[in-house]
């Protein structure tokens, strides 16, 4: 029925006619059939003139997002155009279900949840028209683009809740605060999280979703999808999934479930390049029915901090404009994140080192000056490595202390309690916080920190004009003139030694899973070291800091993860961490002296939160390989292809396969002698399982029985490490003593009456440590007490409060008393000058007749001396702990002689189990060396002691430093020069079966010259001072060389 209407005036018939007439010429129509659309809906209808029109150009013009208008006007009667324009509804809803999944039952509970909806409050959203809402609804469902999964994970009534929010803050102003604040969030139960933010918000947004996936118990996967200033993000979860190894068992369930197979498979191609890869992985291509460019991200669990975030960030740096993007996390035994990202352009080039280079810098106060825009990633990271420097390094001598010294310089004994006092005071006057607080608040400085160490090591640089040490001159006089307080005083200088002392980097690598550094060790001249390393290799990752040092140029060494169990163990370790790493060379530096191999170690130290110590060894062995594989040259100024050899330690015995293979993927030369102590389908020796280390501290032990008339079964003995360690559970198997006392990391057990040997081989069998020994094997003096025990009574009444507590402080116990005390675990410098009165009893003798050090630096040297003043017979860990490091050796040996076929066929055990029997007898002979080792030492030792009267400790270094000695002259000599005797030095060193096998001429052939070297010198001073002693006469070295000579005809080809 035609509303009654006051007629157009002739201006708005004129504006009428003239907008119809372009509209006609668009469609391609005549306009007198549009002005009769409009005559007619206009009185039929309660809208103005303008309202009238404005629909009729919306319903018939050809929408943008489908080129189709949502009326046609050619084709469709005229009286149901008209019709559709006064009531355009059913018009709308049929283009919507056209050109979406939904269905019109679905449209008419948006529809009516939106008309039903009220809003209060001064933000109140007007009541919408008609038009409004469709025009909204066409908006959201059509022109938007959004995926198909959010309209049916989406209930109607949320949709529509989505659409008036939305709309409301639109009315608020493009320009709004309210507006660029935009955040609206919902939870569909059992479906996605759904998030409709400003660009503004986008960082918090995906760093809440982070969190979300970094408590661990969750898998997302994620659709993020822009219009305009928008962003809409759709978050599945899913339960994590661990322990799988392929692509199915580590995928989200959502993922699975809802994804493509063309899609699936593409992913699944992907995640196997980031596993085998072990880092991150980029992939570029172009989606050709889009006519999209999609770039491909992938990397393992914590590569990248706020993975989401970040990725941003680098893409909103290099100017792209993301059309959509996805993440998928994936579970399984060696969790991932994959993102694919989509773009109009194509992605630039410097996207991946950005990437990298975001991924590692640190979340602190370094860190927020990128965020902040003051420092670019790399500088972060550059300054975060300086950092850490400056903590392990900075120091100022104490005057007070430094008199004490000056007064006490003829008591040895207090040397090293002197220099530990030193460091303490540094570690009170230069935390890590103050440090870092210190360079975070000088940007400035950081950038002409960096600048200085960029043109040294930048390869982009022109090598040739650069001034390095001018600029190094100049900032140093600069710091010197510039008012500075004293933190500022004692750390910029050496931060400038960081620059100075370091000769190659990984840092303008593009790939990279942490930041490397190799030092030259002079940089610790002057600074209370007494031997000065070789090199140090110093690796800084976003989540852990690593150091490795090595005293030769050929060395080997084990690596430790160092576990803090709380915040104030992990400060601990974060300040003595070269400490520890630098005491462990040196200790290994003297225990190899019978091998080529010069001393070496290396600790890692992960993050309090770090997710998995296995990762950061993998990013640690990563980083160090990028300074010497030959992959890495042109970007690498200085460059070389070092030998570097590690082994287990503590925590990353398992992960020495994986070390081996990597090198092996990353085509290092000697791949197959980089890790020792890998299984033996990898070719490797199990110290475990031969009891390598245990060999030569048992023939200490025995020695000492022999020399003293003891028969073993008579002995009592308390030992640290249980029956679940090297040590410990083969010192188990291999004695037969009666052992009163185990401490391990499970706790304690005790009997005076001697625990049940036959129940401690069981635990070993098991490799189960003391918690779990059988209570009901114990004497009724007897006692297990757990770390996990609290509240516990022992037989003689004591109450025991902390199980933990009593496990940590019972070697000291008094009550405690044997002939011989074997630590073969536990943590270095577990008796020290502090504490060694403690092994004296009431009387002030020593409760043990023997210390057989079997654990790495479980005494200082101060305790070890005061110990023997008052009588103990005490061998140190350099001396009776060097079977497991020979048999390292001859695994590095193995593997630099055979070729990788001789190596499969010869050292490698059969899927079967079948063991070659070369392998047998390799192993045979390297047993058998090892002892005779041990045996030649204890020998010379026990005399040395008996002869002189100094404390075997001291004869120990003595020794030691007597074949380094010996060693470094042999290496300077000429000796080297006589090929025959060359050829009878390394027959010497090599086990027979490998001469046998290959011949000898092939094992020189072989061998890296230094290497050879190495073996030549090494095997020459170890059996001069094992004949002649720590005092020989240059008689007795003439007439030794002179019988080098001898039988040099007989020596094999």
């Amino acid at each position: 029925m035609a509303v009654r209407k006051m007629p157009l005036s002739s201006d708005e018939k004129a504006y009428v006619a003239q907008r119809l007439s372009r509209l006609a010429e668009t469609l391609k129509t005549d306009r007198d059939t549009l002005m009769r659309i409009f005559s007619e809906a206009y009185a039929a209808s309660s809208l103005d003139s303008h309202a009238v029109l404005s629909r009729m150009l919306w319903l018939f013009t050809p929408q943008e997002k489908t080129g189709v208008p949502l009326l046609p006007v050619k084709g469709t009667p005229i009286d149901a155009t008209v019709s559709a324009v006064v009531h355009p509804k059913d018009t709308v809803f049929r283009y919507i279900v056209r050109h979406s999944i939904l269905d019109e039952k679905t449209l008419e509970e948006v529809y009516r949840n939106m008309r039903s909806s009220r809003r209060e409050g001064p933000d109140a959203l007007d009541n919408l028209s008609e038009e409004r809402i469709l025009q909204e609804m066409k908006w959201w469902m059509v022109d938007l683009g959004l995926p198909d999964y959010y309209f049916t994970a989406t209930p109607p009534a949320a949709i529509a809740q989505q659409i008036l929010t939305n709309r409301l803050y639109e009315i608020q102003g493009f320009d709004s605060a309210s507006y660029s604040a935009m955040q609206v969030s919902y939870r569909s139960q059992g479906g996605p999280t759904i998030h409709w933010v400003h660009r503004n918000r986008q960082l918090d947004i995906e760093q809440s979703i982070e969190q979300e996936y970094e408590r661990g118990d969750l898998l997302i996967n994620l659709s993020a999808y822009p219009h305009a200033n928008l962003y809409l993000y759709m978050v599945e979860h899913s339960p994590a999934v661990g322990g799988g190894d392929t692509f199915a068992a580590a995928c989200p369930r959502r993922f699975a479930e809802t994804v493509p197979d063309v899609t699936r498979e593409r992913y699944r191609q992907f995640w196997n390049a980031v596993q085998e890869k072990g880092s991150i992985v980029v992939e570029a291509s172009r989606k050709e029915e889009t006519a999209e460019y999609r770039l491909m991200i992938g990397f393992p669990r914590g590569f990248i901090t706020h993975f989401l975030a970040n990725v941003t960030r680098v893409m909103c740096d290099c100017g792209v404009e993301i059309t959509r993007k996805y993440c998928a996390t994936f579970g399984g035994a060696r969790p991932c994140v994959i993102l694919s990202c989509y773009a109009a352009a194509p992605f630039p080039q410097e996207i991946l080192p950005r990437l990298v280079d975001v991924g590692l810098y640190p979340g602190n106060r370094i860190g927020a000056l990128v965020e902040h825009g003051v420092l670019s990633p790399r500088e972060a990271n550059f300054a975060a490595s300086v950092v850490e420097f400056v903590h392990q390094f900075v120091t100022t001598p104490d005057p007070h202390l430094e008199l004490l010294r000056r007064r006490f310089s003829h008591a040895e004994d207090l040397q090293d309690t002197f220099i530990s006092l030193q460091r303490r005071i540094d570690r009170d006057n230069y935390p890590f916080s103050q440090i870092l607080d210190t360079f975070a608040e000088r940007p400035d400085i950081i950038r002409e920190l960096y600048e200085l160490f960029a043109e040294r090591f930048d390869p982009q640089r022109n090598a040739e004009s650069r001034r390095q040490d001018d600029g190094i001159s100049s900032f140093r006089k600069k710091i010197a003139a510039m008012p500075l307080g004293n933190m500022e005083a004692a750390c910029f200088p050496v931060a400038l030694l960081f620059i100075e002392s370091v000769d190659r980097t990984n840092l303008f690598l593009p790939v990279k899973s942490a930041c490397a550094f190799r030092l030259r060790g002079e940089f610790l001249a002057g600074r209370e070291y007494r031997s000065l390393p070789y090199a140090v290799f110093f690796i800084k990752g976003r989540d852990f800091t690593g150091f490795h040092v090595r005293f030769q140029e050929i060395a080997r060494g084990g690596i430790r993860i160092l576990r803090s169990a709380n915040t104030d163990e992990y400060l601990h370790n974060a300040d003595t961490l070269f400490e520890e790493c630098y005491n462990l060379a040196l200790t290994q530096e003297r225990k190899n002296k019978d091998i080529p191999e010069g001393g070496a170690k290396g600790v890692i130290l992960p993050a309090p939160r770090a997710e998995n110590p296995d990762a950061a060894f993998e990013k640690y062995v990563d980083a160090l390989l990028d300074l010497i594989v030959p992959e890495t040259a042109p970007l690498v100024r200085g460059h070389e292809e070092e030998m570097v050899f590690l082994g287990p330690d503590e925590g990353t015995a398992h992960l020495m396969d994986w070390a081996c293979l990597r090198a092996r993927q990353r085509g290092y030369r000697y791949w197959k002698s980089f890790s020792t102590g890998r299984s033996d389908r990898l070719g490797g020796i199990s110290h475990i399982r031969y009891g390598m280390t245990t060999c030569g501290i048992r023939q200490y032990v025995l020695g000492i029985f022999e020399k003293c008339g003891v028969p073993e079964q008579s002995v009592t003995k308390v030992q640290t490490g249980g029956p679940d360690g090297d040590l410990g559970g083969n010192e188990i198997l291999m004695s037969a003593d009666r052992t009163i006392c185990i401490i391990d990391g499970g706790g304690v057990i005790y009997d005076p009456d001697g625990l049940c040997r036959e129940e401690l081989r069981r635990l070993v069998s098991l490799r189960a440590d003391s918690s779990h020994f059988d209570p009901s094997r114990l004497g009724p003096s007897g006692f297990k007490v757990t770390v996990a025990d609290r509240d516990v009574t022992l037989p003689d009444g004591t109450r025991v409060v902390s199980g933990l507590s009593f496990r940590n402080s019972f070697h000291l116990d008094r009550r405690l008393r044997a002939d011989l005390f074997l630590p073969c675990g536990g943590r270095p410098c577990s008796i020290n000058a502090t504490n060694w009165e403690n092994l004296l009893d009431e009387r002030g003798a020593p409760v043990y007749r023997w210390i057989v050090e079997g654990a790495n630096l479980f005494l200082t040297q101060d305790a070890r001396l005061k110990l023997e003043e008052k009588g103990v017979i005490l061998f140190k860990d350099s001396s009776t702990n060097k079977g497991g490091v020979t048999s390292s050796s001859y695994e590095v040996l193995a593997g630099l002689v055979l070729d990788d076929r001789e190596f499969a066929d010869l050292m490698v055990v059969r899927e079967d189990g079948t063991v070659p029997e070369f392998r047998k007898a390799y192993i045979e002979e390297i047993v058998a060396r090892i002892r005779q080792n041990a045996r030649d030492e204890f020998e010379i030792l026990w005399h040395l002691h008996r002869e002189t009267g100094k404390p075997l400790c001291v004869l120990s270094d003595l020794l030691s430093e007597k074949i380094l000695e010996i060693a470094a002259t042999v290496a300077g000599s000429t000796l080297w020069e006589d090929a025959r005797i060359r050829q009878k030095v390394i027959a010497m060193h090599a086990p027979a079966c490998l001469v046998k096998q290959v011949g000898l001429q092939t094992v020189m052939k072989r061998l890296p010259e230094k290497y050879q070297r190495a073996i030549f010198s090494r095997t020459l001073a170890r059996s001069f001072v094992y004949r002649h002693g720590i005092s020989p006469t240059l008689e007795e070295y003439r007439l030794f060389v002179a019988s080098l000579s001898d039988g040099l005809a007989e020596l094999p080809d």
